[in-house]
């Protein structure tokens, strides 16, 4: 069964993850179909922009931490690099509607879209310190960009959760928008009516921003640094340390 959804409106590709009864938390399976997905939205002549959004009341949680699926480590983070260099690469608009929590990699990614709308119920946070792993996504080079070097630190670093309104004011979300089916639709008619009239000249400025500040190339290098990172500290005591008192907790407020 697939772990998400691929729809076309018009010149607009929506890929949706369907995991809702795990706040779409993304398997390795779920790694490989976005980043499938993805591609053919690049290589398709009739797809302008591509929207990644959620279903149900999560954008995404991020990583599925209780994945069954026995690759090893270093098999699961080949992955999760091809998954960011998809977003790295996508040649087209790419557009994150966030529609619930995103956690993890499902918040650092949104650094690579190139616009992020939130609903009034989108919550973002980076948990990474309190598992014993290292951010991702090109996170440690996007949101000093993004939000600037001491914000960014503090949001990395704390693991705190930032609502709407406040990664708004930090420059992680452009606009925020309606719940449920009617932000989802307002956005859609925002794209045909304001941004799908301007095709060729957005992609073109798209492509001159990634030989601006920041280049794909160096997004690129990011990402393998950071995988390096994780695929150390996943085989580490101290991950596992982290991820057995995490289960511990979550099996305590289970039985209470």
């Amino acid at each position: 069964m697939s772990t998400i959804l691929v729809d076309y409106v018009g010149s607009v590709q929506i890929i949706s993850f369907n995991r809702p009864k795990k706040l779409n938390a993304m398997s390795f399976q779920c790694y490989n179909e976005v980043t499938k997905a993805l591609k053919e939205g690049a290589k398709n002549d009739s797809v302008f922009l591509t929207i990644l959004t959620g279903v149900g009341k999560a954008y995404s949680s991020g990583t599925d931490l209780f994945d069954n699926n026995s690759l090893e480590v270093e098999d699961r983070l080949i992955a999760i690099r091809e998954f960011v260099r998809a977003f790295i690469d996508y040649p087209k608009l790419l557009v994150a509607l966030v529609n619930g929590p995103a956690i993890g990699i499902a918040c650092t990614t949104l650094g690579l879209c190139d616009l992020v709308y939130a609903t009034k119920t989108a919550t973002f946070s980076c948990p990474f310190h309190r598992l014993g792993i290292t951010a991702e996504g090109c996170s440690s080079i996007t949101f000093p960009l993004i939000m600037g070097k001491t914000r960014a630190t503090e949001f990395l670093y704390s693991g705190k959760t930032l609502n709407a309104i406040d990664a708004q004011k930090i420059g992680l979300v452009n606009e925020i928008i309606n719940d449920g089916v009617n932000g989802k639709n307002q956005l859609i008619k925002k794209i045909m009516t304001e941004i799908a009239l301007y095709k060729l000249p957005m992609v073109y400025t798209k492509s001159m921003m990634l030989n601006g500040v920041i280049t794909r190339d160096e997004l690129h290098k990011a990402n393998d640094r950071e995988i390096e990172r994780l695929i150390e500290r996943l085989n580490s005591d101290d991950f596992h340390n982290s991820i057995a008192n995490y289960f511990e907790q979550k099996m305590l407020k289970h039985k209470l």
